[in-house]
């Protein structure tokens, strides 16, 4: 039933700011908004208001576009569980699954001097391949151009120049040392293949030439796709602002962008310098700033603001719609001679926290600027020592990070699956988890009769899986769990899950991945990290738990931090040796610091260790903190 714009409400949350309302209803719009603002709830209500007042009428779609696959993800599940009757109108992905897509549906159709002749394989540049390329270049590059390329700079190449250029359908002759190093990238590592390696800049631009030279596809496009989110758009390549201006810069088609000009840590990444200026421009767009705060207290909101000023002198203070539960003090730099110590006494106070509150140990998190395995062993021994665990979501499993492989779709029905069948009832939410993923993967002709029939395999699975289980004890003395042995059993039960799943022929891939080569890789750190946890476990019913580490205390870059919060942050490594490159460029390490102030909700815990360096080389920002009246505790 349709309802009318004026009379419709968002989806449960009481109100929007008025900011939002208008940014709401408005047409295209670049909507900046600090952290803990909501601006992927601001999406998800838009979606909410498009789709029920038809203002996106049936069949036409929505298309949310994310930089990172738990955002698109995220976004995705927030529409779903508001409108499951319009879930199939909203088709949120990354950029590049989208780029992707468009190259794999459409590769048939490029202009001859870019046809391929099969397939192509996906590759990630390294920055060795790229100063190989330049040395034989400028050694076989045309007299006019040899000085010019050895100008070039080669950090950013691909991302900033690659990215930046559109492909002609028919190359034209180089008329600059710029022009020439592009043609002869794409001659070398394309061109000259019957099936080329590609990274994503080049498949994006792969993409954008298709739609550019096929009127009809631009059509087909903007007419299934009339309304476009972009998530996080701060951190805009230049090759996606280029793909997104070529086919959606045109009447007919709302673009919604949103992010914070703050936030802007990819830049080593390719991203633009102000990308929301350069949309507001060539948009047309009608700017909105966001200024309510969910996720922060309003001290920490206010300690936020001095260094937003920093790196936007219009940034609008932000109200926190948050109300303190912590009392006094709730920033604070704890000054430490040694890491042990430290370790020690970050330790005990979450012990004592945890104790005294009732929190989980999730609610906390440990964030540095970099190498955080570096950190991981004494905090791991102090939490150990008080009996909590420590995950460090930056380790890499494989091919993948902790993170990533727990956040995938894949990972998560795998090990759903071991946890509904190592244990008896009590997993209500896990049961609803596994089965509407398996009702997304079922083959068409399968699932016309999902509901009971899948309950059904399912249970019939799980009481196959309880009997192996049952006939293969971890705890049985023959059966010690030695990495070799850990290794026989994760196989046989990967064989067991992959089996029931249809692993090898599902029908949605997409589902459980971007890019259906990213299972392989996924199944692949699956099997990694489940035959680790089996050697360290001695039953089946603490597999499922010790896999996912859900009761530890989190461990990882701010970085990876990214769009997370938790109610206690603890800053670690306030001091020369996590930030020794800070005077590089202080505004994007500023960005990063930023970033990690902006994680907490109610408490943050900046710690500084003689050990590590003097906290000389980032003083500009210990004078903010000193100017905010943050306190200095020496701890010994």
């Amino acid at each position: 039933m349709r309802t009318d714009p004026a009379d419709w409400r968002p989806h449960d949350i009481d109100d929007l700011e008025p900011a939002a309302w208008d940014a709401l209803r408005a047409d295209t719009a670049s909507v900046t908004a600090g952290p803990g603002a909501g601006k992927s709830e601001f999406l998800a209500q838009r979606a909410s208001y498009l789709l029920e007042t038809s203002l996106c009428r049936a069949p036409q779609q929505i298309l949310a576009i994310s930089f990172k696959r738990d955002a698109a993800a995220n976004l995705r599940q927030r529409v779903r569980t508001r409108l499951p009757e319009h879930a199939n109108r909203f088709t949120s992905m990354t950029f590049d699954a989208f780029t992707k897509s468009i190259v794999d549906r459409f590769k048939g159709i490029l202009p001859p001097a870019w046809a391929m002749s099969g397939t192509y394989r996906i590759g990630f540049v390294s920055q060795a391949e790229i100063r190989d390329f330049f040395v034989q270049l400028a050694a076989a590059a045309p007299e006019e151009f040899r000085s010019g390329v050895y100008g070039i700079r080669q950090a950013g190449f691909i991302t900033n120049v690659v990215g930046s250029r559109e492909l002609e359908p028919v190359p034209q002759e180089p008329a600059t040392a710029m022009d020439y190093a592009v043609q002869q990238w794409w001659a070398q590592k394309y061109q000259a293949h019957n099936v080329p390696t590609v990274d994503f800049v080049m498949l994006n631009r792969l993409a954008e030439l298709v739609i550019r030279s096929n009127r009809q596809i631009q059509r087909a496009l903007t007419a299934t796709y009339p309304y476009v989110f972009v998530d996080e758009f701060q951190d805009t390549t230049y090759a996606q602002y280029s793909f997104l201006k070529s086919v959606f810069a045109r009447e007919g088609t709302a673009v919604t962008v949103v992010g914070d000009r703050k936030q802007r840590i990819m830049g080593w990444a390719g991203a633009l310098i102000d990308a929301f200026a350069e949309f507001e421009q060539d948009f047309d767009a009608e700017p909105f700033e966001l200024t309510w705060n969910f996720r922060s207290t309003q001290e920490l909101v206010e300690l936020q603001h001095r260094f937003a000023t920093r790196l936007d002198t219009d940034s609008q203070q932000q109200l926190s719609r948050v109300v303190s539960q912590v009392g006094d003090s709730p920033i604070q730099i704890w000054s430490f001679s040694n890491a042990r110590l430290e370790a020690e006494s970050i330790a005990a106070w979450i012990a004592a926290d945890i104790e005294q509150s009732g929190r989980q140990p999730a609610e906390y998190a440990m964030i540095a600027r970099q190498r955080v395995a570096d950190l991981e062993p004494d905090l791991a021994q102090a939490l150990a020592a008080q009996r909590l665990k420590l995950r460090n979501d930056d380790a890499q499993v494989g091919d993948l990070r902790l993170q990533d492989l727990l956040k995938g779709n894949l990972a998560r029905l795998l090990i759903g699956l071991v946890r509904l069948g190592a244990t008896r009832g009590g997993q209500p939410q896990t049961w609803r988890e596994v089965t509407a993923t398996l009702s997304r993967v079922t083959p068409t002709d399968r699932n016309r009769e999902v509901g009971s029939s899948l309950d059904d395999a399912l249970s019939n699975f799980l009481a196959e899986l309880r009997k192996w289980f049952s006939s293969t004890p971890l705890d049985d003395a023959t059966t010690e769990p030695t990495l070799s042995l850990a290794k026989e059993l994760t196989d046989t039960l990967v064989d067991k899950l992959t089996a029931f799943v249809n692993y090898d022929s599902i029908a949605q891939k997409r589902v459980l991945a971007d890019r259906p080569e990213d299972l392989a890789v996924t199944l692949e750190a699956f099997k990694i990290r489940l035959a680790d946890v089996i050697a360290r476990v001695r039953s089946w019913d603490q597999l499922a738990g010790a896999f996912t580490d859900d009761e530890a205390v989190p461990l990882l870059t701010i970085h990876r931090s990214k769009g997370l919060e938790y109610h206690t942050v603890f800053f670690l490594g306030l001091d020369g040796d996590q930030w020794w490159a800070h005077a590089r460029n202080t505004v994007e390490s500023t960005m990063t610091f930023f970033v990690g102030v902006s994680r907490a909700a109610e408490r943050l815990i900046f710690t500084q260790c003689d050990q590590r360096g003097s906290p000389d080389r980032i003083a500009d920002l210990y004078e903010g903190l000193n100017q905010a009246g943050v306190p200095v505790v020496r701890m010994g």
